[in-house]
C-alpha cells in the first residue's frame, strides 16, 4: 500500500542522532575509491552540539533535535518516478555524570526516524510507459517495506567511571574506542594499571542496519603500555563469529612523537596472514612545511570471508596480497594560501579483483583564507586515478577537480557555493560474437568517457546558541545515462535542516 509518515508522532519523543563514523577496518581500506564508485557534493547538514542542558534530577541533560527534509527529483517526470521526498528525525542525548559512591554515572543516546513523504508505490513496479527503472529507490525505501518508522537506534550507553576502583565500564549499544572501533551490543571494561598501563575487554553481538547478525559474536581485549615519555605500546586481540566463520585477529601498533612530528608502526595478523602500516608526520619549523608518509601492505592473502554490507564486512573479507605508499606536502605562505599535494600508488601483488585493484593517484588543494574579505574562505581541488586493468575487470581513468567558496556574512550567517567536474575514462568491453566475425571469438575494448558537473550553493542561519536553520541546494548533470534514459542525466537535491539544541 501507498505509504505516509506519521506526521502525529509527537517530535520530541523520536529518539536520536546522526550515524557515527564506522569502525576502521582490520586491513587497511583507507579512503579507497575508484571511479567505478563516485559521489556528489553532499549537504553539510551540520549537527550541532548539545551545549545548555537542562537540570534534572541534580544532573544536566543535554539534548539535540534535528529534522532533516529532502526533496530529489529529475526530468523523467513519468508517474512520478523522478522525484522523492523524505523526512528524517534524529535526536541525541547526552547527560552529565552523576555521582554514584566513589564514581560517576553518565547516559547517551543516538537514534533516528525517518518516513519517505510520497512513498514508491508504482514507481519500480513497472508503469504504462514500460519503464521499471526508479532512480531514487534507496536503503530507506527497503527498510520502509518492514517498519513504518524507519528505526535505526545508533548508541545507547550507561558508562560507570570509578563506580569499581580505577575501572570504567560501558554498556548497550556501542562503538569499541581502542585499535579498532566495532559496533556492538555488549559491554566495554578498562582497568587502569597503575600510571603506565591499562587492560581492556569487550564483547557483544555486531550491529548491522542492513543484515540480520543472526548469532554472531564479538569479544576481545587488549592492553597499552607508556613505554616512555613519548613512546606508547598497544595490543589487541578479537575473536570473530559470524555466520559460521570464525576468526582470531589481532593487531598490534607503537606510537613515537618527537620534536615536530610524530609516527607510529602497527601490524595485524588474521588466520595467519599479516598486515603492515606505518605513518610518519613532520613540520619543517624553518618554512612551515608539512611533510607526510603512509605505507600500508598485506604480506599475505586473506582467505576469510563473511556477508556484505555489515559493520564487519572490512575486517573480514577476502583481500590479496598489495602494497600502497602515499607522500603528502602542505605548504603555507603569505599568511592567506595553503598548497597542498598527495601522491598514492597500489601495487597488487596477489590475485587481483574489482575490489583490490593496481592504481596511481595524484590530487592536489590549494586555499585562500581571509581573501579577499577576512571571513571569506576558497578551496580549489583536483584528483587524478589510472585504475590499471585485471583479468576480470578493464582500466579506469578518471579527472575530478572543482572549486568551493564559503563566506561568513553575518555572525548568525553563512553561506556557501561551489561546483565540481568528474570525468570517467574506462573500457567498455564488447565481444565480436555480437557481430558478424563471431567466430574469431575475440574480445576488444573501446574507450568510453562519462562525465558529470555539479553545482551546489547552501546557507546556514544561526541566530541563537539552541537554533540552526540550513538549506543546500545540488544540481548535478552528466552522461551516465544516454543509454537508458537521458532524463536521468540531470538530478536536483534539496535539503532542509532544522536544529534545535537544549
Amino acid at each position: 500500500m501507498h505509504r505516509h509518515p506519521s506526521w502525529g508522532i509527537p517530535l520530541a519523543a523520536m529518539l536520536c542522532t546522526i550515524a557515527l563514523a564506522a569502525e576502521a577496518p582490520a586491513f587497511e581500506q583507507g579512503d579507497y575509491t575508484t571511479p567505478d564508485t563516485w559521489s556528489r557534493q553532499v549537504s553539510p547538514g551540520q549537527m550541532q552540539e548539545s551545549a545548555t542542558g537542562i537540570g534534572l534530577g541534580g544532573t544536566k541533560v543535554y539534548t539535540t533535535l534535528t529534522s532533516r527534509y529532502r526533496l530529489r527529483f529529475n526530468d523523467i517526470g513519468s508517474n512520478h518516478l523522478g522525484n522523492d521526498q523524505d523526512f528524517y528525525q534524529y535526536l541525541r542525548v547526552r547527560t552529565d555524570s552523576t555521582k554514584v559512591g566513589s564514581g560517576t554515572v553518565s547516559l547517551s543516546a543516538y537514534a533516528r526516524f525517518a518516513a519517505d513523504v510520497n512513498g514508491d508505490k508504482g514507481k519500480y513496479e513497472g508503469n504504462r510507459n514500460g519503464d521499471l527503472y526508479y532512480y531514487y529507490r534507496d536503503a530507506l525505501d527497503t527498510q520502509l517495506k518492514h517498519d513504518e518508522w524507519a528505526p535505526r537506534f545508533y548508541v545507547g550507553t550507561a558508562t560507570f567511571d570509578g563506580v569499581v576502583k580505577n575501572t570504567k565500564a560501558t554498556v548497550g549499544r556501542l562503538t569499541t574506542n581502542h585499535l579498532n572501533d566495532f559496533v556492538l551490543d555488549g559491554g566495554d571494561v578498562g582497568v587502569k594499571l597503575g600510571d603506565k598501563a591499562t587492560a581492556y575487554v569487550y564483547g557483544g553481538k555486531p550491529v548491522s542496519f542492513y543484515y540480520h547478525t543472526g548469532h554472531d559474536l564479538l569479544a576481545g581485549g587488549g592492553a597499552t603500555y607508556q613505554l616512555a615519555s613519548r613512546t606508547r605500546f598497544a595490543g589487541e586481540y578479537t575473536r570473530l563469529s559470524t555466520k559460521g566463520v570464525d576468526t582470531d585477529y589481532g593487531k598490534m601498533r607503537v606510537d613515537q612523537t618527537f620534536a615536530n612530528g610524530s609516527a607510529s608502526l602497527g601490524s595485524t595478523v588474521m588466520n595467519g596472514a599479516v598486515g603492515l602500516n606505518g605513518e610518519m608526520g613532520y613540520e619543517v619549523a624553518a618554512t612551515g612545511t608539512i611533510l607526510t608518509a603512509k605505507y600500508h601492505g598485506m604480506l599475505n592473502d586473506v582467505g576469510t570471508a563473511s556477508y556484505v554490507v555489515n559493520p564487519l564486512t572490512d575486517v573480514v573479507g577476502v583481500e590479496s596480497r598489495y602494497n600502497k605508499y602515499e607522500l603528502g606536502a602542505h605548504q603555507a605562505f603569505l599568511n592567506h594560501f595553503v598548497l597542498g599535494i598527495r601522491f598514492q600508488e597500489r601495487i597488487v601483488t596477489g590475485q587481483e579483483n574489482f575490489g583490490n585493484r593496481s592504481y596511481e593517484r595524484i590530487g592536489g588543494t590549494f586555499d585562500i583564507s581571509g581573501l579577499p574579505h577576512k571571513d571569506t574562505y576558497i578551496s580549489f581541488s583536483a584528483d587524478y586515478w589510472g585504475v590499471r586493468r585485471t583479468p576480470i575487470s578493464n582500466s579506469n581513468d578518471s579527472i575530478q577537480y572543482g572549486v568551493r567558496v564559503g563566506q561568513k556574512l553575518t555572525k548568525a550567517v553563512d553561506i556557501w557555493a561551489g561546483t565540481s567536474y568528474n570525468r570517467y575514462d574506462y573500457d567498455q568491453n564488447l565481444n565480436l560474437s555480437l557481430n558478424p566475425d563471431y567466430s574469431t571469438g575475440y574480445n576488444y575494448y573501446a574507450k568510453k568517457m562519462d562525465w558529470s558537473r555539479n553545482y551546489y550553493i547552501g546557507a546556514q542561519y544561526r541566530p541563537t546558541k539552541m537554533i540552526s536553520l540550513s538549506a543546500d541546494v545540488n544540481l548535478e548533470h552528466g552522461s551516465f545515462y544516454n543509454d537508458l534514459n537521458n532524463g536521468l542525466n540531470t538530478n536536483y537535491t534539496t535539503e532542509l535542516w532544522a536544529n534545535i539544541i537544549f
